[in-house]
């Protein structure tokens, strides 16, 4: 092909791909806005007497061969896993959680489909729409396979949770689970 066909081919689809982009862009609104419902924050913290959603996920979901690896789009931080860089120089099973770490797994949950969590909260689309319920129920390809049984006291502990109707007696059983 001769250099000029060339550039020719080069230049009309050039042209071809700026009227796309041109065609598709809008000028950004600044008054629009999404309005984006998250389930209770203290639930998932847990306190003294109960042990909140964390604890479950970051035992069962937040070793260092699963989520709680940097590589991985829904990660998690726990004293077990991967630490969040501090200042106390906590290392992998050293110390506890510490307030960072579970508010930045709080983030990490509720950001990875931020409106369509909205939507379970706001009870217009079931739990098992969202990524973290889909995949360890085993409705979706999960690489860790089925970490979840239907109704078992992980399950119930973060559907409740996500509905703001959280069973903290479930998730107090899906602590002490193996």
């Amino acid at each position: 092909m001769s250099a000029r066909r060339l550039l020719g081919r080069l230049a009309g689809a050039a042209l071809l791909c700026a009227g796309a982009t041109v065609d598709c862009a809008a000028t950004p609104d600044p008054g629009q806005v999404t309005v984006v419902v998250t389930p209770d924050f203290a639930a998932f913290a847990g306190d003294a007497n109960n042990a909140g959603v964390h604890t479950f996920l970051e035992k069962r979901c937040g070793t260092l061969d699963c989520h709680g690896q940097t590589g991985r789009p829904f990660r998690l931080f726990s004293s077990g896993g991967l630490r969040l860089l501090n200042d106390a120089g906590l290392t992998s099973g050293a110390g506890t959680d510490t307030a960072q770490e579970i508010y930045a797994n709080y983030q990490a949950l509720v950001g990875l489909q931020p409106e369509e969590t909205s939507r379970v909260v706001n009870n217009e689309d079931p739990p098992s729409s969202l990524l973290v319920v889909a995949k360890p129920l085993g409705l979706q390809t999960h690489k860790g396979g089925q970490a979840l049984a239907p109704n078992d006291s992980g399950d119930l502990c973060l559907e409740g949770w996500l509905m703001n109707k959280v069973d903290m007696a479930a998730c107090n059983d899906a602590a002490q689970e193996p």
